[in-house]
């Protein structure tokens, strides 16, 4: 009777023991998933912006081919600085497993400096020379191949065909199958071999400056009660609540179950407006949209608007419009209309730039001719348009500029030639396709 009490006992001990050793390996186990998974998202979104700075980069580069004066130049080499540097720091974030990736690295590393190297080359009042002007077309090519390829790779990721965890993934077949990340990047160094090394002699800086609302300055203050008649238009008979926004920016922001709406608590102008709801078939034209757009900016206080660009998505359609002056395309005021195709109906809206920089401007007139500011332009773009238009420049003041739309290489280019200095001030790309056109 004795010994059974006592081996029941021992396996009473032995029993709970294993149970207690199953539950801690089960704690381990779900600690450890929780880790891989918390570890995962922070690698998706390290590559997510690291897709994104080369992204930037490749759109600057391209850029370049077109800039033809120094401080441009110098701009463009700002910009090809952060974005290579934002790039090279996430990717030393990722999980390479000591890959070797010194091509890729030393390009990100070197193109900002090369492009400053050639913009003070320029300030000094030398030309490029053809082996600089291919240097800078080939760092065009090796930045759309970066690109590219991190692109696919981004897909991959979301597919869930590559993996940043090494120890769980396939042998790489590059672009294909369930792989590892760092031999998918590994695969991607190797199309750098024929990287050039480059010269580079220093950083360069920028600043940007922040500045309270031209608009609203001194208008009179909106009552919460007051806000909330206003923005009943777009909510019906939903119940709302009011709360207030401060910042360089003061406003109301209004919010029922469908529809948030923000007025600035000084001039009760239209801020922001977003609905959210269902699209039906697309019943409407981007013609009847644009329609649809311009009444509802005329209803809200938003007069002399000229629409520019636009993009379709969603069975809905974004329209930039900005104000015009004197025949002056104002792009600092800057609005943006979203429309529904189903019904017309404006779902999305957004003012920021126009209530933050909308004033009269004395506009001064042109010092030089618009054959005056061709001459400035690369001698490879073929001009279709000429325009006018007043642009922000980066230190927070504006320029007037011939607006000059050309092509090169295939690619549309909108070249902004000030007309005071015949200083080429800011060069955009436009982005056509059966979606719209948008410009960056």
């Amino acid at each position: 009777m004795h010994e059974n009490i006592k081996k029941r006992r021992q396996f009473l001990l032995l029993s709970t023991l294993l149970l207690l050793v199953t539950a801690f390996a089960l704690f381990q186990y779900k600690r450890a998933e929780e880790l891989s998974y918390h570890r995962n998202l922070e690698y998706n979104r390290v590559f997510a912006e690291l897709t994104e700075y080369v992204d930037d980069l490749e759109i600057t580069l391209c850029k370049g081919q077109v800039v033809s004066t120094p401080m441009q130049m110098a701009k463009l080499s700002a910009e090809l600085h952060s974005q290579a540097s934002g790039a090279k720091a996430n990717l030393a974030l990722l999980p390479i497993n000591g890959r070797n990736l010194e091509k890729t690295s030393e390009f990100l590393s070197q193109v900002g400096e090369y492009a400053n190297c050639i913009s003070e080359k320029m300030l000094r009042g030398e030309k490029l020379g053809k082996k600089e002007i291919q240097t800078m077309q080939e760092l065009s090519g090796y930045a759309n191949t970066l690109k590219s390829g991190l692109d696919e790779m981004l897909i991959g990721i979301n597919d869930g065909q590559i993996s940043f965890d090494e120890e769980n993934s396939s042998l790489p077949s590059f672009r294909g199958g369930k792989t590892a990340m760092a031999n998918e990047l590994e695969a991607l160094e190797e199309e750098f071999h024929n990287y050039p090394s480059l010269i580079y002699d220093g950083p360069f800086s920028q600043h940007l400056t922040l500045k309270e609302s031209l608009l609203t300055k001194g208008k009179a203050e909106l009552t919460k009660k007051q806000a909330l008649k206003k923005a009943k238009k777009f909510m019906g008979n939903e119940k709302a609540s009011v709360s207030e926004i401060g910042g360089k920016l003061p406003c109301y922001s209004i919010n029922s179950n469908s529809t948030v709406a923000e007025y600035t608590k000084h001039g009760g102008v239209l801020l922001m407006l977003m609905k959210d709801r269902h699209i039906d078939e697309e019943k409407l034209s981007v013609s009847d949209a644009k329609k649809k757009a311009a009444a509802f900016l005329k209803e809200n206080g938003f007069n002399d608007m000229r629409e520019s660009y636009y993009e379709s998505m969603g069975g809905s359609v974004v329209i930039n419009y900005a104000y015009e002056q004197d025949g002056y395309i104002v792009f600092p005021d800057l609005v943006k209309v979203k429309v529904a195709l189903d019904d017309g109906e404006v779902i999305g809206f957004e003012s920021r730039g126009y209530v933050m920089n909308h004033t009269y401007r004395n506009i001064p007139k042109p010092v030089i001719t618009p054959e005056d500011a061709l001459k400035n332009v690369n001698p490879d773009l073929e001009i279709k348009d000429t325009s006018m238009a007043v642009i922000p420049l980066e230190n927070g003041n504006e320029a007037c500029c011939y607006q000059i739309k050309g092509v090169v290489s295939g690619r549309h280019f909108l070249i902004y030639v000030n007309t005071q200095t015949g200083d080429t001030e800011d060069v955009q790309i436009l982005l056509e396709n059966e979606r719209g056109t948008l410009a960056v």
